[in-house]
């Protein structure tokens, strides 16, 4: 008999899983009546954590999972292969293969037993658009659709009407004729959900690197409980909020106060990360809280209940709301409880939030120098007993009374900073190397470069190449890193227009194994081979920043964005960044910081003391690159600006500074808003600009001086020296 293994997450979410698969005398429930019975005695019991109605939909998803699983050749079901659909709500709850071979769905529904289904008061035409549309079931098919329900029936008009006589339906008498009296099926489903779950494991608490401890240190002896804290990208500065947030928790809870606690942040995806990593850190510690994910996206919920049952945590539903009523609810299930109350929002969000007159004893403002616009600055004034400013990039204005970060009367001082030469030199982040890319061709039009896409994806393969052969070249472990450039866009229109090349379609056929991600609001997602058109969900945006951080170290990858992932947004294992975009220089300081991180290993060994920074010969990844084209209209201009910056980076103590004069409700200057991300001319696409192939001018260290390479035919010039040739092949 094969095990079977069940995935839906509230095999972990369950508060007492034992008490809704056994009877009050310890018995096993054996029947469909003694099983609802314990579903609604337990949403009940339980209704403080999880929402009652969705115990009970889960539960009974957890049931019909294992169900298919183990009896789909019955026809009264006739499904094989399912899979529970647990990431968002798009009305059907699990698919499959029908007895066709084709898609088959099914949509589950906790109901009474003289409970009558119609197609408003259910969402049932929900269930027929998703399977047809997201699923792509037949129409024509009466075999591929089933409804599962405890309850009497499915209005027979809604049958026939709304739901067009396709679908089939298992009710609660259906349910009880072929599963009570097995006792064996029933003992075979509590092993499946006991052997199924996540196992406890032993959860070592995130400790503090030096600088980090530095920070704190500093912030506990501010009297003023309030500040500005610079730490350039890459140097754990969630960590450093964490445990402030953790010892804002302890001092309340000593105090016999419920901790309310407040994180900002300027997008939904980050604040999904943070909520990730505080929760994380939080819970290594051993700290429960309850969460509200105050913003427009869904929090994962199921990467929650995995890592709450590691360290042995009892789950408590997150909302994810807009509305000051449910995060009200939510304060006051965790004043009964008695646990910290600990709530991300994006500062758009934040007045709303601030409706609820609930006012943080912590607020943490993450990527803090958004908050000097018109549009966010609300954010920073409002109610908090204290505050915390974090940023990479200090944003300021020629007024300290403006809504720069030098308005000491909002922002206050700055209590601890660290610059990139600083982190730098410390061994926290790897340094930045120029890669410049030229392009060459005896009958170059250089009015014709901004609209020759062809040319600029081969600008993007020709740097990727080189750069895949240079990061081995310069590793202590060419066989444990892997090239992952992170391509800034100009704006919508090159992203559309890059994966229609004839160029692109040929990279991906003779180099199947680079991973290409790629994400903006007019272009939509690609997740690898996925495509969706816009608008995209913010799950599947996380979904695709998942599969990104889940890469395996030597894996490759090209990931294209306009402006959503520079900005916070942890994008481990990134070793170079190519920006087509003068963009102002937080941006561009943002972006670079994806690569800055050190290599995994190279980190564990740095920690554990093995090597040192002065011995970069010793680093799996010893730097990251900055790949700045030079073939485009005025970008000789923005590459010298950009590589001014760099140097500034690595030879400056001092913070960087941003003077932004304010003149628009973004927050930027018409001097930093240099190109405008959907400024290009669609009229002029796909000019033939002359082009004939790249050069590459690679910074200092290694032998590699100048390299050309003609994209036709891979041909390399006279420049390259016999031993560097033999070493590229």
């Amino acid at each position: 008999m094969n095990e079977i293994t069940l995935v839906h997450p509230f095999k972990d979410k369950c508060p007492n899983i034992e008490a809704l698969l056994k009877k009050q005398d310890g018995t096993l429930v054996t029947s469909i009546e003694s099983f609802c019975a314990r579903i609604k005695e337990q949403s009940l019991t339980h209704n403080t954590l999880i929402d009652e109605n969705d115990y009970k939909g889960w539960a009974l998803e957890l049931f019909v999972e294992f169900m298919i699983k183990v009896d789909g050749a019955d026809n009264r079901i006739g499904i094989y292969n399912y899979e529970p659909v647990t990431e968002e709500d798009v009305g059907v709850d699990g698919h499959g293969l029908g007895e066709n071979q084709e898609p088959a769905t099914v949509q589950v529904k906790y109901r009474t037993g003289d409970y009558v289904l119609t197609a408003n008061a259910d969402h049932l035409s929900n269930f027929l658009t998703a399977s047809i549309f997201n699923f792509q079931v037949p129409i024509e098919s009466n075999k591929n659709m089933l409804i599962v329900t405890t309850g009497n029936k499915v209005d027979e008009q809604t049958r026939e009407k709304m739901l067009k006589g396709v679908v089939r339906v298992l009710n609660r008498d259906a349910l009880r004729e072929m599963f009570d009296n097995r006792p064996e099926f029933w003992t075979r489903f509590y092993e499946s959900v006991i052997k199924s779950q996540i196992k406890k494991e032993i959860i070592v608490p995130i400790r503090l690197r030096k600088h980090q401890q530095e920070g704190m240190d500093l912030v506990k002896k501010d009297p003023n409980q309030k500040g500005q804290i610079i730490l350039p990208t890459g140097c754990g500065k969630t960590i450093l909020e964490s445990e402030i947030i953790r010892e804002k928790i302890l001092e309340c809870q000593a105090k016999g106060i419920v901790p309310v606690i407040k994180v900002n942040a300027s997008r939904i995806l980050l604040c999904f990360q943070l909520f990730e990593e505080v929760f994380r850190y939080l819970n290594s510690y051993g700290i429960e809280a309850r969460y509200v994910n105050f913003n427009s996206g869904n929090a994962d919920e199921k990467y929650y209940a995995k890592e709450l049952r590691k360290a042995g945590g009892v789950f408590r539903e997150i909302v994810s709301s807009t509305s000051p009523k449910s995060a009200i609810d939510a304060y006051e299930k965790a004043k009964q409880e008695k646990v910290p109350f600990i709530v991300f929002s994006t500062y758009h969000s934040s007045e709303n939030f601030a409706k609820t007159n609930i006012v943080p004893n912590l607020t943490i403002h993450d990527e803090a120098h958004n908050l000097v616009s018109r549009e966010f600055h609300k954010a920073a004034t409002l109610p908090s007993e204290s505050s915390f400013f974090f940023t990479a990039t200090m944003r300021t204005t020629e007024s300290d009374q403006d809504l720069g970060m030098n308005n000491l009367d909002i922002f206050d001082e700055i209590i601890f900073k660290k610059s990139a030469k600083e982190m730098i030199d410390a061994g926290e982040m790897v340094q930045p190397r120029i890669h410049i890319v030229k392009g060459f061709g005896s009958k170059i039009d250089a009015e014709k470069t901004d609209t020759d896409y062809e040319s600029l994806f081969s600008s993007i393969k020709s740097a990727f190449l080189m750069h895949s052969k240079q990061v081995k070249i310069d590793s202590y472990d060419a066989s444990k890193i892997g090239a992952k450039i992170l391509v800034v866009c100009r704006g919508q229109q090159d992203l559309i227009e890059i994966f229609k090349t004839k160029g692109y379609e040929d990279f991906r056929v003779t180099n199947p194994s680079v991973h290409i991600f790629a994400l903006s609001s007019e272009f939509g997602l690609r997740n690898d081979d996925e495509y969706f058109k816009p608008p995209v969900t913010n799950v599947k945006k996380y979904k695709m920043l998942q599969k990104l951080k889940s890469l395996k170290a030597e894996e490759e990858c090209l990931v294209f964005h306009v402006d959503m992932i520079g900005e916070g947004i942890d994008v481990p294992g990134i070793t170079g960044v190519m920006p087509f975009r003068n963009c102002e220089m937080g941006k561009f300081v943002q972006n670079i910081g994806r690569a800055a991180r050190l290599h995994s290993e190279d980190r564990k060994r740095f920690y554990k003391g093995e090597i040192n920074p002065n011995d970069l010969s010793k680093y799996i990844k010893p730097n990251s690159w900055v790949i700045i084209p030079t073939f485009l209209i005025n970008s000789e201009g923005f590459a010298d600006r950009f590589k001014g910056i760099i140097q500034e980076l690595r030879s400056e103590y001092g913070i960087i500074k941003e003077q932004v004069l304010i003149s628009n409700d973004n927050g930027l200057s018409e001097e930093e808003d240099i190109d405008k991300v959907n400024d290009i001319d669609k009229k002029k696409r796909h000019s033939n600009s002359g082009i004939e192939g790249f050069e590459h001018d690679i910074e200092e260290k290694s032998l590699l001086e100048r390299v050309i390479f003609d994209e036709e035919v891979g041909n390399r010039k006279n420049e390259i020296i016999n031993e560097l040739s033999e070493l590229l092949k």
